[in-house]
């Protein structure tokens, strides 16, 4: 069958709910450092923890969506969250210091746990079969674009009234984007409401989408599952490094526009990387995309570690930036595959928070490298190995899993 009108209602719907949990909440949350630390006389550090702690109670809320996760608390599950992911956000223009600012952050990042990745892809898996790769990257893509979108608004209300407005806006804004999905999303499974999947033609009307989506039902295999939690571990520590690009560029002696324009380029690749390797998915299989990614961001790594040249570096920043596909649209298709639906929302919660986990861990462990060792060196080294993890890992978790995964 071809895609409908409410396929694409779905997918957009989908589209808003990363753009505000994610885009919102941790793609724009760096221009708040600044104005929160000097207006409290605190460090920079102490205000970016905020961020760390959205991060980690967004991996919690994920995996407790699974368990409270059906038709019936769908709808009220969608407001609720978005209730209180909006006031919670606007509640922090009213806090009088730093500790109050946490505590909200912790509903924050709950709230958008529970309507991001592990509910994103549960929905996407139910109401796509054909072209799931290129609707998952879609609705991934978002999270960057809201940064790049939102970025510029939100930063000129902070210089012209204060971060605190800014905030409320961004509340506001939380409600506005997840909208579409209170409207548009019918049902958990499309059968549900009395559609059906895209590209399932051969299911019978009445038949569950999970019974006719799946293939197999694989079941999970320890070893296998231990190796998809190391590719998410390997996959999301590597998403730190682009923050430090300023800092390379410095260290390089570069002008401070180079380290800018090599962010600026990375996140370009992190939304168009997205894209195209849903696109790969669909048409060559998660296992040889994401391969040629690791490739990719291989090259980009070693180019930056003996490479000086700016347009060599601004080339370099562009292929690491293909790590954020490998960690959001591949660690959800290489789950996926390996443990197919009936299992997914059994591993990918775990996978998902290991992953949030490792890119708020190592967004530290980067600069505690950098003041250890004086320059950046050990730290690519070891993202090169890990990059040759991820490549030995997802070789032995497709050698272990059926072909039609």
């Amino acid at each position: 069958m071809k895609m409908t009108s409410r396929h694409i209602l779905v997918l957009v719907a989908m589209c808003g709910l990363i753009a505000s949990g994610i885009g919102l909440v941790t793609n724009v949350s760096g221009l708040f450092f600044t104005p929160v630390a000097d207006e409290f006389g605190i460090l920079k550090g102490s205000a970016s923890l905020m961020l760390t702690i959205c991060n980690i109670s967004l991996a919690i809320g994920g995996t407790i969506l699974p368990r409270i996760l059906n038709e019936k608390t769908l709808k009220p599950l969608l407001i609720g969250s978005t209730g209180i992911l909006a006031a919670s956000t606007a509640a922090l223009a009213m806090c009088p210091s730093i500790m109050p600012m946490y505590v909200l952050c912790v509903l924050r990042g709950l709230a958008a746990g529970m309507v991001t990745f592990v509910f994103v892809t549960t929905v996407l898996n139910k109401w796509f079969v054909a072209s799931i790769g290129l609707a998952t990257s879609i609705a991934m893509g978002c999270s960057g674009l809201a940064g790049a979108l939102f970025s510029p608004i939100v930063n000129g209300i902070i210089s012209s009234a204060g971060w605190r407005m800014g905030f409320v806006v961004l509340g506001l804004l939380t409600v506005v984007l997840n909208l579409p999905a209170i409207f548009f999303l019918p049902s958990l499974d499309p059968v549900t409401s009395g559609n059906r999947a895209l590209g399932a033609d051969s299911a019978p009307a009445a038949a569950s989408t999970d019974t006719a989506n799946e293939q197999y039902v694989p079941p999970i295999n320890a070893a296998v599952f231990a190796a998809v939690v190391g590719f998410a571990l390997f996959g999301s520590a590597i998403t730190a490094l682009p923050q430090h690009f300023p800092g390379i560029s410095e260290l390089y002696l570069r002008d401070a526009a180079v380290g800018a324009s090599m962010l600026s380029v990375c996140m370009i690749a992190n939304t168009a990387g997205k894209i195209v390797l849903g696109a790969l998915i669909d048409r060559l299989g998660t296992k040889l995309s994401v391969l040629l990614y690791t490739v990719l961001v291989a090259v980009g790594l070693v180019v930056v570690l003996v490479m000086r040249t700016p347009m060599l570096l601004l080339i370099a920043a562009a292929l690491i930036g293909l790590c954020y596909s490998i960690a959001t649209v591949g660690i959800t298709m290489i789950t996926r595959d390996a443990f197919g639906l009936a299992n997914y929302g059994k591993t990918y919660p775990i996978v998902n928070l290991v992953g949030n986990m490792s890119n708020a861990v190592f967004s530290s462990v980067v600069g505690f490298m950098y003041d250890f060792t004086g320059g950046y060196t050990l730290t690519l080294f070891v993202f090169l190995a890990m990059v040759a993890s991820i490549f030995a890992i997802v070789l032995f978790v497709y050698g272990h899993t059926p072909e039609k995964a």
